[in-house]
């Protein structure tokens, strides 16, 4: 057709060079298209196979220096596919541990923590490792609730100046980390009638860091969608509301507020596959009546008055809803998106509790004070729903008439503290013993705390006390009190002990539970 055939033949040499290459580059193109559609995920293996197929074509016509960025995506996904496989199969190889038996928990713990770790490392996204996370959780859970369903931490504060103008001694003495010997004064002699008592974990007074690690985990727990509660209980003055607040000066911190910190720094390493709603209120349990404090205030005679200035009934009322969980009729809720809000609550919720000078105690608690933090975790890609809580409880200071020298109003407060007290020791022993019936009824204190003690939930005691003689027949019956909450026997007091410094170790390597 008047085409120089030389021109021709030039042409069909051309195409015989750039016809592979063209289907080279789109293979190569539907490769990287595919191994990139899985989106978070990552490519499957196959998909690996097919990418490497077309690298090598690439290479086959001489064109592979277009295939270079190709290579490089290729050799990392290829890296954190095969961490991801290992992690997988950690998780296979973990499904039918015994969870009964602590070492084989607290060993699979740890292989998965850093298989984790490892992943996390790699880039690999948290939708790729749904089914290790789940086991970790399961493991996790499995962990705490070996501990016992409630767990008991003893904290003896030191010597208080007014102690020492009495020249009290100190009758307490730290055994070990998880017991602690009492002795009872003798006037005029040495002290007599030892007496041991063996918890969970004994602090002489400890740091508030070192107290709140074994707490830590519990906050996990929560995110997981468990009931959590702490509580510290104890006689008036002997630093209940210091474990639990702290004071002003790094480093005095608080359970309450290490918690929430804990709480918000979890929520943020989870951010990618669940979104985190949180939720909270705060009240006090003056004698027998509840009280919203983000939604009272106090007028210049201590009377409450609505955050609206009427006075009017404040009082809250406890109901049960159909699936046990425990409900605040009129109780105020915040949504709290950061720990700097949450904390602002509490601190304006802490400023309302009431509170007046004992001989015991010159600004003691007259009030159970609780926070209540709600949460709700919904799975970004399932859109799966799991509802936690944490139960934060300052307990009032249980307190003997003649030593507190109350007298008025402040002795009818005394008395409903302790009516209060014993209902909580009442059900925290049923529950213990495994009775069928749990007299939660019995006082609002264990209305308000009942979907927090029993069944699944994770509770955790402070049983605060002091360390001075005069103060022996008050630090005797609060350890006895705790005691009820949890009898240790040698057995269990060895696997607690096994359990305690595996699971340090791990908190060395890790913070994330």
């Amino acid at each position: 057709a008047g085409v120089d055939a030389k021109i021709v033949a030039q042409a069909e040499d051309i195409l015989k060079v750039e016809f592979p290459r063209y289907e080279a580059r789109e293979h190569l193109r539907a490769a990287l298209s595919q191994a990139n559609s899985h989106g978070e995920l990552g490519p499957s293996r196959e998909d690996l196979g097919q990418l490497q197929l077309a690298i090598l074509k690439c290479q086959e016509v001489d064109i592979a220096e277009e295939s270079t960025a190709a290579a490089q995506f290729l050799e990392s996904e290829e890296e954190k596919l095969g961490v991801k496989e290992q992690v997988e199969q950690l998780a296979e190889e973990t499904k039918d541990v015994d969870l009964h038996d602590l070492d084989a928990v607290l060993a699979a713990k740890q292989k998965i923590l850093d298989a984790l770790a490892r992943a996390k490392k790699f880039g690999i996204s948290w939708a790729a490792l749904r089914t290790t996370e789940a086991r970790r959780r399961k493991l996790h859970n499995a962990l705490e609730d070996s501990k016992g369903a409630i767990r008991v931490m003893c904290r003896i504060r030191p010597l208080n100046q007014r102690e020492k103008d009495l020249k009290d001694d100190d009758v307490t003495k730290l055994m070990d980390s998880m017991s602690v010997r009492i002795d009872k004064p003798r006037d005029g002699g040495s002290a007599v009638d030892p007496e041991t008592y063996n918890f969970d974990a004994v602090f002489k007074p400890g740091t508030q860091a070192d107290v709140f690690e074994d707490c830590r985990d519990l906050v996990q727990s929560a995110l997981d969608g468990f009931n959590v509660t702490v509580f510290a209980y104890g006689q008036t003055g002997a630093g209940k509301t210091y474990t639990m607040y702290g004071t002003e000066g790094e480093g005095n911190e608080g359970t309450t507020k290490r918690t929430i910190v804990e709480l918000y720094k979890n929520i943020e390493q989870e951010k990618e596959q669940v979104n985190f709603t949180v939720m909270a209120s705060m009240m006090e349990l003056y004698r027998n009546d509840l009280f919203d404090l983000l939604a009272t205030k106090k007028n210049s005679q201590g009377k409450r008055l609505s955050i609206t200035g009427k006075v009017e009934d404040l009082k809250l009322h406890v109901r049960m809803d159909k699936s046990g969980g425990v409900q605040i009729e009129n109780l105020l809720e915040e949504e709290c998106q950061t720990a700097a809000s949450l904390l602002d609550l509490v601190e304006r919720g802490n400023l309302q509790r009431t509170v007046s000078a004992t001989k015991m105690n010159s600004e003691s608690s007259r009030s159970h004070l609780m926070v209540v933090i709600r949460i709700v975790g919904v799975n970004r890609e399932t859109l799966q729903k799991r509802k936690g809580k944490i139960l934060l409880v300052d307990l009032a200071g249980s307190e003997r008439l003649k030593k507190s020298e109350t007298i008025g109003d402040q002795q009818k407060e005394s008395i409903d503290i302790n009516k209060s007290l014993t209902a909580l020791g009442d059900v925290i022993e049923a529950l213990v013993k495994g009775y069928s019936h749990i007299p939660y009824k019995n006082h609002k204190l264990t209305q308000v705390m009942a979907d927090a003690l029993g069944g699944t939930s994770k509770t955790l005691m402070f049983v605060n006390c002091s360390p001075a003689s005069s103060n022996w027949d008050e630090t005797t019956m609060s350890l006895k009190y705790a005691t009820r909450a949890k009898h240790i026997s040698n057995d269990v007091k060895k696997k607690q002990a096994m359990i305690r410094s595996k699971t340090a170790k791990v908190g060395e390597k890790t913070s994330a539970p």
